[in-house]
């Protein structure tokens, strides 16, 4: 296979689906998301520049994709192909507070198990 690093074509990708789930995002906000400033989100975009592997596997992270395709691989990005209100409670629960995740999980469970009930 013959690698090229297509960084900043994977993250303008991103920002894309980014602003396609809230129009009203701005790059400062989507930059705060991997905690970097604007302007390095900016060069990224640019492609003048990239992150460190640590930031990598954290946009990785965050946007479920695999560094292998936010690096230039041609296979999907996705994780597992996740519909939109799935993609919102990922992002909802990478954001709230540890004590926060644990009541979600305990009430998601609670879920599960009712629904099994009906099934």
């Amino acid at each position: 296979m013959i690698w090229k690093n297509k960084f900043h074509e994977r993250i303008n990708e991103l920002w894309q689906r980014a602003k396609g789930r809230n129009r009203k995002l701005t790059q400062a906000e989507y930059a705060g998301c991997f905690g970097v400033t604007r302007n390095a989100l900016l060069g990224w975009l640019r492609g003048s520049g990239q992150p460190d592997t640590d930031g990598l596997v954290r946009i990785a992270s965050i946007e479920n994709v695999s560094l292998s395709w936010l690096l230039g691989a041609e296979c999907s990005g996705d994780k597992e192909e996740l519909h939109q209100d799935e993609q919102k409670l990922v992002h909802i629960y990478r954001s709230i507070s540890s004590e926060h995740k644990e009541i979600l999980m305990e009430l998601a469970k609670k879920f599960q198990v009712h629904d099994r009930k009906l099934s």
